[in-house]
């Protein structure tokens, strides 16, 4: 029997990247790693670093949305990646990397 080839709908796929449903996981997803960030921001640079730790959403030009954990301030990448002045933390990609936090899939 020859394989079928899945070939996507490519218009689909944008109805589906931007759906609320797809905004909704992208949110929660961020939302899983904003208090770990948080918590390390607060052990390791302290508390008004943390305090700017914070989860922003935005619709990327043709409509992909989007959902992302920042360090809003302005010493944030130098905190994160380092620089002549700064130890590099990796507070955001280490409190990214902690734990499951991708929703569990139901069904079957």
């Amino acid at each position: 029997m020859p394989r079928r080839r899945f070939e996507p709908d490519r218009a689909g796929i944008g109805e589906v990247m931007r759906s609320a449903q797809v905004r909704a996981a992208l949110r929660q997803v961020a939302d899983a790693i904003e208090p770990p960030a948080k918590s390390l921001a607060r052990s390791e640079v302290g508390s008004e670093f943390a305090d700017a730790i914070r989860v922003e959403e935005a619709t990327r030009p043709r409509g992909r949305p989007t959902a992302r954990v920042i360090a809003d301030r302005e010493d944030g990448d130098a905190v994160e990646f380092g620089d002549t002045n700064q130890e590099r933390r990796r507070i955001l990609g280490r409190a990214a990397a902690v734990g499951p936090i991708l929703p569990e899939r139901g069904g079957g």
